[in-house]
């Protein structure tokens, strides 16, 4: 396995509460990357956290939230960009359409406020364009899988590596919006790119960490992420007494169902798929990894169950948010409302790709040398061997291998195990190993 880099793994956007954890071990066994140890009786990270938060929606006591937001992320100006996920549009009920609430944030002084969904729209496309090429020239392993969830690109480099080479060079639509309103709002006002700020409405914690890694990112220090949950309130004020008849939307039903699980591939014409929630998302991807799926073009992956709509920062049912992204599928169309000449000009001009080297997501696993780890996994093997393997967590691990390493990296200590701490001829022949390897 090969870890994300350390900067990825000492910056969680999540927190907990040591008022309310009880040691219970719950989160720890929901992580997906063995992220979490339960010491002294207290919940902590001391792994690699991709902010997925299934800690969180596991925790029986409200312990973890997710943070990383700030009060003046919500001030507006002429140079701030407002840039809300399709997931909004779900979240206010059938009678709020969804140039309501993007005339709403206008309201609130945004001095410019772009449709992602429009932009999902020309992302659709592109992929098919790829696809269709690809296909063609041979040069690329399929299924290609979705960049649109950061988190499932975090599991990805976390847990399968190999997996990489599957994420299509194409800039997801958030990035599209970072990159295009900087050169936008410079050229028509005459700012510098770095003066231009864009805030990112967001029903993820993960988003942060996009804006932290963009491929812009030496114009992305002021640039902003807010949870949907955040800005309700404030976008709700706003919904009454609108007087601007500006039209801000511009996409179909294809691009406002982005926000649930299903909805980016209702606007692909190929062989694809899509799944939902952390559990099915492994599974697909070690399927994916076996090579089972190749004959598919596409997999469109989400953590969150439902989709996005079920992120931790909405605020409305997901499975109210899906129906109305649904009525809004039939009111708007099924139709992609871009101009397709135009996409096609800009794909071979290379508009819609990335430069991000997504080799950047993962390094070594730490600084040990290829002996040193091959030495490490030998004197874990010991220790592992040696056990009942009841994976039962007493030990505040999730696991007996996760106990096993950290024991070997000093991190706990053999005696934590209850097993071995009632067989003093095992421990202390473990002990004996593990002094001289």
């Amino acid at each position: 396995m090969t870890a994300i880099s350390e900067n990825r793994a000492k910056k969680p956007r999540i927190e907990i509460d040591a008022d309310q954890c009880n040691g219970c071990i719950v989160c720890m066994k929901a992580c997906p990357t063995k992220a979490i140890r339960v010491r002294e009786g207290l919940a902590r990270i001391e792994g690699v956290c991709i902010n997925c938060c299934e800690c969180m929606r596991t925790c029986p006591r409200n312990a973890i939230s997710a943070s990383g937001f700030q009060d003046e992320d919500l001030c507006g100006g002429d140079r701030v960009v407002v840039s809300p996920s399709t997931v909004i549009y779900s979240q206010f009920g059938p009678d709020c359409l969804p140039n309501d609430i993007l005339l709403a944030l206008r309201k609130m002084g945004f001095g410019y406020v772009h449709d992602q969904s429009y932009t999902s729209e020309l992302f659709n496309f592109a992929v098919e364009l790829y696809i269709k090429d690809h296909r063609k020239k041979g040069d690329t392993h399929f299924p290609l899988i979705s960049p649109a969830c950061p988190v499932v690109v975090n599991l990805i480099a976390y847990r399968f590596p190999s997996l990489l080479k599957h994420l299509p060079p194409l800039a997801t639509p958030r990035e599209i919006v970072t990159r295009e309103a900087k050169k936008r709002i410079s050229l028509k006002y005459g700012y510098k790119p770095e003066e231009v700020r864009v805030l990112n409405i967001t029903p993820c914690p993960a988003m942060t960490e996009f804006i932290k890694e963009s491929v812009y990112r030496k114009y992305a220090h002021a640039d902003k992420a807010v949870g949907i949950n955040r800005i309700y309130e404030s976008i709700q004020k706003n919904l009454h007494g609108i007087e601007d008849d500006r039209v801000l939307h511009h996409s179909s039903g294809i691009g406002l169902s982005w926000g649930m699980s299903g909805g980016e591939i209702a606007g692909l014409d190929r062989n694809c798929l899509a799944v939902s929630g952390m559990d099915e998302t492994i599974l697909y991807l070690e399927k994916i990894e076996m090579g089972l799926l190749h004959d598919l073009d596409y997999v469109e992956c989400r953590v969150c169950r439902e989709g996005c709509i079920g992120g931790p920062f909405t605020v409305a049912d997901k499975y109210r948010a899906k129906h109305l992204l649904q009525k809004f599928g039939r009111m708007f169309g099924s139709e992609k409302r871009i101009k397709y000449k135009y996409v096609i000009d800009q794909y071979k001009k290379g508009w819609f790709f990335t430069e991000k080297d997504r080799s950047l997501y993962v390094s070594g696993d730490s600084e040990r040398s290829i002996a040193e780890n091959i030495e490490r996994l030998n004197r874990v093997k010991r220790i592992v061997e040696a056990l009942p393997r009841k994976e039962c967590g007493m030990c505040g691990c999730p696991d007996c291998e996760t106990f096993a390493g950290d024991v070997i990296d000093g991190k706990c200590n053999l005696r934590d195990c209850l097993f071995l701490r009632d067989r003093p001829k095992i421990l202390t022949q473990l002990k004996s190993e593990i002094r001289n390897p």
